[in-house]
């Protein structure tokens, strides 16, 4: 059976369309439903704030930092299983779990939500929501 595209069920022609896959589909197929991942607008805002946080935060217990690392530290204090590893040559660290991409919409409304009171509880200032080059 060759793979079907994913499929938004925003109107009632997507609808039968998923209907009809599910009527044809071999027995034993697994289907997941899920909820819309985060917005290309959402992630803007994202690597924004968290490039607003390294540049006003470049250590954390005296561990320099960038945006990936800063992101990792949020989503595992905000509750998700993150991971980091050493690299190879021991000068730094490098997150491994829960991507960003795979968070709902308001999943990632919460975890910008979290950095934002986390900012504000730090004495951070945040300017914008766009990433600036």
């Amino acid at each position: 059976m060759s793979r079907p595209r994913p499929i938004i069920l925003d109107r009632p022609a997507n609808r039968d369309t998923a209907a009809q896959w599910c009527r044809t589909a071999p027995i034993g197929t697994v289907i997941e439903f899920r909820a819309p991942t985060r917005s290309d607008a959402q992630n803007s805002a994202l690597w924004g704030l968290l490039g607003q946080v390294q540049r006003q935060r470049p250590t954390h217990n005296g561990v320099p930092m960038n945006p990936e690392l800063w992101k990792a530290v949020f989503m595992q204090a905000w509750g998700a299983e993150v991971t980091i590893f050493p690299t190879l040559d021991g000068t730094g660290f490098f997150p491994m779990g829960m991507r960003s991409s795979k968070l709902t919409t308001g999943e990632m409304a919460d975890l910008l939500t979290f950095i934002l009171v986390w900012c504000a509880q730090s004495g951070l200032t945040v300017e914008h929501f766009e990433e600036v080059a």
